[in-house]
Formats: structure tokens, sequence, C-alpha cells
């Protein structure tokens, strides 16, 4: 690229084998999953078996997650294929100020997707707690979370304030400003709430899992080899769930890191973009797979759609082990 006062022609990019070859890998396993994603979050609201307020909440995990991924291609994946330059210098055209708020919307989505996702332990601990109230409540209420978790995902960037990157045509250009110091900012914000985020997740599927082992401990004959097995799943599914968001945080730690340190060698940074879509495509695609392997109820639906549907009672749901897990 070429630069002049820290702007950069988005034009002058050249084909790339190694990156070319990352993004068919991406897409090869992006595009059936972001399909699988549209489909779980129609499927799940359409069946009478999905009523439980924990579904509504597996929905927006869902949504968020499908407009993140859309977004991570309209904001970053794009721009590194010549071919497609083009492309993005038409909807600049059509839609002056898109791509600027797309590449703002990689750090807004960090937060609503960890909103999301921490939600679902939450709500099986109040299940837990509160097994005759807990459904009332958040059938009614997980609306105003999702309210909540859209405003509160964009305070965070009051800490830097700006735009890190600005993509405009100048002199009949696509071009991009990037704003170091905003950058700069927005990485070291964001790597403190990373941390702040996976010790929040890692703390809840722990908690998850003690309360719900404790909980079939309590209403299980005393030595039931089968439900303490219960318990040591729960833990797995938890630290295993934690493990895939840490993924994307971790990674946005290292960066942020690495930007005072430089201890990633040339080549890692030479690919860093692709890193950081991969450690992203971790989290944002994994639910899908998630509840095929652990919810009972979807799993007997879309592999076994012809079985008596299950009732889904208002107090504590033993139907699905991921259902505790998360």
């Amino acid at each position: 690229m070429s630069v002049v006062n820290n702007i950069f022609s988005m034009e002058t990019n050249k084909t790339d084998s190694t990156v070319e070859t990352l993004a068919m890998i991406q897409f090869s396993y992006g595009l059936p999953s972001f399909i699988l994603m549209i489909f779980f979050l129609f499927f799940i609201g359409c069946s009478k078996i999905f009523s439980n307020s924990f579904y509504r909440l597996i929905q927006m995990d869902l949504l968020v997650n499908i407009l993140l991924y859309f977004n991570t291609w309209l904001a970053i994946r794009i721009e590194m294929h010549p071919m497609f330059i083009p492309a993005l210098k038409f909807i600049e055209q059509i839609l002056p100020g898109l791509l600027t708020w797309s590449k703002y919307f990689t750090w807004w989505f960090m937060h609503i997707q960890f909103l999301s996702a921490a939600i679902l332990n939450v709500h099986r601990i109040s299940s837990i707690f509160f097994p005759a109230r807990y459904e009332k409540f958040w059938a009614r209420y997980y609306f105003l979370f999702g309210l909540a978790f859209f405003i509160y995902s964009f305070l965070p960037s009051l800490m830097w304030f700006g735009f890190g990157n600005e993509v405009s045509i100048i002199n009949g250009t696509l071009s991009k400003k990037r704003n170091s110091e905003t950058l700069a900012k927005a990485t070291k914000v964001t790597a403190f709430f990373s941390v702040a985020y996976f010790i929040v997740i890692f703390v809840l599927g722990i908690a998850t899992s003690v309360l719900v082992s404790s909980k079939i401990k309590t209403i299980q004959p005393l030595g039931s080899t089968s439900y303490e097995n219960i318990g040591r799943k729960l833990t797995k599914i938890a630290l295993t769930y934690c493990f895939v968001y840490t993924g994307i945080l971790m990674w946005t730690v290292l960066t942020a890191l690495n930007t005072s340190l430089n201890f990633f060698p040339s080549f890692i940074m030479d690919v860093n973009q692709n890193l950081l879509v991969f450690s992203s495509d971790l989290m944002t695609l994994s639910l899908p797979y998630i509840l095929m392997l652990y919810d009972t109820n979807v799993r007997k639906r879309v592999f076994k759609p012809k079985m008596p549907q299950l009732t889904i009672s208002n107090n504590f749901v033993f139907s699905s082990s991921f259902h505790a897990s998360r």
C-alpha cells in the first residue's frame, strides 16, 4: 500500500497466495456454519418444544453471531483481496461511511458477543436459585436485556473517541485513514475488557457446573454413579466452552501486548488479520455445533424429527447437559 500522512490506498493491494489460501479455508467452513446459524435461528423460533425462555436467549446469541460474522467480511476480510476492492468502492459510493462504521463495529461486537454468551450461564444459575420464578422473569425481560446489551456495547468506545480506521473515497481512490493514537487506545481498552470478560465467563462456567452438580446430588440418591458422571460432564462442557470463548479474547490481549513489546515474529504480523479472524470464528461459529452435541432437544428434533416431542417444565430443566453448562 502507498502511504501519505497515514492514509492508505486500498486499491493498490496485491494478491497474496497465503492470504488467498487462508481465505479459502475460512470460506470452506464459514459458509456452511453461517447457513447453519441462520437455520437454527428460525428452527428454534418456529417449534413449540423450544418455548422455554432459554431458547429466546439462544436466538439472541445466534442473531448476534450472525451479524458479527457478516460484519467481519465487510470490515476485515474482503479488503484483503484485490478483486473485491471495486465492490467495496461501490458500497462506499452508495452508502458513504458504512465501511467506517463496519470497522468500528468490530470493537462493538466483542462486547455484545460476551454479554449474549454470559447471560446463558446466568439463566441456568437463576433456574437453580429461583426454580418457580425464573421462567416468567426471563420470558418477560429477555428483550430488555438485549436492548441493554446493545446500548452498553457502545460505552467502552467512549474511552478513546473517534474511529480507528476511516474509509472514504479521496480523489477517486478508495482510501483508508489510520488513526494510530486512537487504535492504540482502543486496543488497550479492549484488552482490559477481554481479560475481565474471560474471568467472568470462566467463573460463571465453573459456578454453573458446581451448582448444577450439587442440585443433582440433592435430588438423587447419594452415591449414584450415573449422576456423578453427569456432574463431571457438566464441568467438562463448561470448561470447554470457556476455552472456545477465550480464542478471540486471548488473541486480542496478545495483540495489545505486542504493540508495546513487539514479541510477535514478522511472519505472524503479516497474517495477523487472518489469525484474528480465525480466533473470532472459533467463538462466532461454534454455537450450532455445541447445540447439536449437547442439547438433547435440538439433537432429537434435527436428527430424529419423528420422535415424540418433549415437554419442557418451568422448573429446573435437565433436558440438556448443554443448558446447564451454559
